[in-house]
């Protein structure tokens, strides 16, 4: 099964918003490269999703709890082992 990662979730919302990587890394105090690596993992630790979603004011969290998501057929969001997985179905 392959994994499309949560950090396209964020990167779209960061998009939506115009924050760019650079406003982003000194919100979370890191380094750029943390953003972009973030951005292009298939999962993302539970407390960075949350300190995420405290910059961009969006609760993913609940969002993907919820199923409020909006995701396209193709793919499935689970939250295993306090990691938030997006697969291909």
């Amino acid at each position: 099964m392959n994994k499309l990662n949560i950090g396209a979730l964020i990167k779209v919302e960061m998009q939506r918003q115009g924050m760019s990587v650079a406003e982003m890394a000194k919100k979370l105090n890191v380094q750029r490269q943390t953003v972009y690596d973030m951005l292009n993992r298939p999962n993302i630790d539970v407390e960075r999703l949350k300190d995420i979603s405290d910059v961009l004011h969006k609760d993913f969290m609940s969002d993907i709890a919820s199923q409020n998501v909006q995701k396209p057929d193709w793919c499935e969001i689970t939250i295993l082992d306090n990691k938030i997985l997006i697969t291909k179905r």
